[in-house]
């Protein structure tokens, strides 16, 4: 049986490459759906390549400057007649009104061979056996999504309904928290709550009460109907299992570490372990997860579970980076945030990212954290919509062997917020139960 060709049509490419060939201005009309990976011949995804770069030098793509370019890279010699190709992809051209007809098949037949690549892609992952293959079948299926999605402009006049809506919404709702809600009024309210497509950072130092805010929050949100997913990638899920039954029960954690837990706790313990089980709040421990893979859990669980509310990830520095050579940390962890940004935009909803502060803040003598102390990366500040950074007395009172000034004081400074006001809440930490309480004055 004779095996079927790869879906291609070279007389589409000829036209387009004519049409921008013939008037430059076409390529406005077809730049942000069209790469030079979607032409089925090599020569014609070079000829692409030339018409972006002399473009992005502000040089219209004619026949003198494309073949100028051509003989420059020494690539001539690739197309059929040389020269020659280059004036007939030109008058062949009908109407240059149809480059975005020319366009579509370019890019349906370039999407079609990508779904046959990666059909081959997930039945090699099948045959390999090498960690989880359905994890890498969806990995593949994201990049073709990827590779098919592009951006439109949208008038005001057609975002005006959607936004009028919205308004209506919060007008009706005058003081009501729009977000995910943290369980603390003092955050909730210049934040409005934790709100959908928001990259929080959550930075302290280690030790100083990251996971346990962090948890906290999520716990809080899941006892208010939320559905929350966290990514551990530091902490194993009995530790955190641990931890919430701290917060429900209200028994200190060393007895549920130790197993030393009094007759009378033991009924509310099992108790509260019902109510723990009720809770939509899911957690995955693998560690060194990249962005990729955290990205195709999440929409496992929402096929599974249905929309998840919040996202909680703990934490930045441990986020395995995509490979990438010669890159320093500062760009991985750059690029990582970005990502995870991004996350936040493809789902819809309020990312929590827990990072680590620089060893900087304990050189001075005011300790309470500042922006550019945030670790590895100015990115994480330029790319977060939200930064809330923790200080604890308690944290340098032990470091430096004083007696505290603000025991048992949580300061969360909202030190970013890229829609409203900055400030500082102030927390009670029972650090026994790990959990954050709001602060009774």
């Amino acid at each position: 049986m004779k095996e079927p060709r790869l879906p291609h049509n070279l007389e589409a490419e000829q036209a387009l490459l004519g049409c921008i060939l013939f008037q430059s201005r076409s390529y406005d009309k077809i730049a942000e759906t069209i790469t030079p990976d979607m032409f089925y011949r090599d020569a014609h995804r070079t000829i692409f390549e030339v018409y972006r770069s002399l473009i992005t030098r502000r040089i219209s793509p004619n026949l003198i400057s494309v073949t100028d370019e051509l003989y420059r890279r020494d690539v001539m010699d690739t197309l059929d007649d040389g020269p020659k190709y280059l004036a007939d992809l030109m008058e062949n051209v009908m109407t240059v009104r149809d480059v975005t007809v020319y366009a579509d098949i370019v890019r349906r037949t370039a999407i079609g061979r990508k779904v046959i690549q990666a059909a081959a892609d997930i039945a090699q992952a099948g045959y390999d056996q090498e960690g989880d293959p359905i994890e890498r079948s969806l990995e593949i299926l994201y990049g073709i999504s990827e590779y098919s999605a592009h951006a439109e402009f949208q008038s005001t006049a057609d975002l005006m309904p959607e936004y009028l809506k919205e308004l209506e919404f919060l007008q009706s709702n005058k003081g009501r928290i729009t977000g995910v809600p943290t369980g603390y009024d003092d955050l909730d309210n210049p934040l409005c709550g934790l709100q959908d497509t928001d990259l929080i950072i959550l930075a302290g130092r280690p030790g100083s009460g990251k996971t346990s805010l962090g948890m906290s929050i999520a716990y809080n949100a899941a006892c208010r109907g939320k559905r929350v997913a966290v990514f551990s990638l530091e902490m194993g899920r009995k530790q955190l299992m641990r931890r919430l039954m701290s917060m429900e029960s209200k028994v200190d954690m060393q007895r549920l570490r130790s197993g030393w837990i009094e007759s009378d706790q033991w009924a509310s313990v099992l108790a509260c372990a019902k109510n723990l089980a009720q809770l939509p709040l899911y957690i995955n421990d693998t560690s060194g997860n990249p962005v990729v893979s955290i990205r195709s859990q999440l929409r496992r669980l929402i096929q599974t579970q249905g929309k998840v509310d919040l996202v909680l990830v703990d934490y930045l520095g441990l986020i395995k980076p995509e490979e990438h050579k010669n890159d320093n940390r500062v760009h991985e962890v750059g690029r990582i945030v970005l990502e995870l940004k991004n996350l936040a935009k493809e789902f819809n909803l309020p990312v929590i990212v827990l990072s680590q502060l620089s060893r900087s803040v304990e050189s001075r003598g005011n300790k309470r954290p500042i922006l550019s102390d945030l670790r590895d990366s100015g990115d994480i500040e330029a790319t977060a919509d939200v930064v809330l950074t923790i200080y604890r007395d308690d944290y340098y009172a032990a470091l430096e062997n004083r007696p505290s000034e603000n025991s048992n004081v949580m300061e969360l400074q909202i030190a970013k917020h890229r829609n409203g006001p900055t400030g500082t809440v102030s927390l009670y930490f029972k650090a026994d139960e790990t959990m954050c309480y709001p602060l009774t004055v």
